[in-house]
């Protein structure tokens, strides 16, 4: 599956799913950007929501990377997932149903920001603080380093 270039582009949305799993379009599409080295700005390693789809399926970044690279498309990425951690898909169902609950002032700001769903005003704003954010993720991933 050929990577999205994420300094030119957004991930998948991240209501975006593969049978009923939310995230893992996304965070397969970062550690795909990641590998092609045009991950831009985009946090991985470093993002909460990251960490809470891996605990949820009980899994490492390390192991979700070696799934990921190892599967053709996100449905493949879902059944090594499973194949992975018993139960992972099960569980990560019911999270898909709660994450957006808990986290949806969160959920809102990706979608700004991403462009999925930016009011036109907010254009420059937003465009002006991403061209601020660059060093902070520079630190960010400085600070706390993907473990892969």
């Amino acid at each position: 599956m050929n990577a999205t270039d994420l300094k030119s582009g957004s991930p998948p949305r991240w209501s975006d799913a593969i049978e009923g799993v939310v995230w893992l379009p996304r965070l397969a599409a970062k550690v795909r950007a990641h590998d092609a080295g045009t991950l831009g700005t985009y946090l991985l390693g470093q993002s909460p929501v990251d960490d809470e789809f891996l605990k949820t399926a009980q899994l490492s970044y390390a192991d979700f990377i070696a799934i990921v690279r190892a599967s053709s498309d996100n449905a493949a990425v879902l059944a090594g997932v499973g194949a992975a951690s018993p139960g992972a898909v099960d569980r990560l169902r019911l999270w898909s149903l709660e994450m957006p609950v808990r986290r949806g002032l969160m959920m809102r700001l990706l979608d700004i920001d991403d462009g999925y769903d930016r009011p036109a005003w907010l254009t420059v704003p937003v465009a002006a603080g991403n061209a601020l954010l660059g060093p902070l993720i520079g630190l960010l991933r400085k600070v706390r380093p993907l473990k892969a």
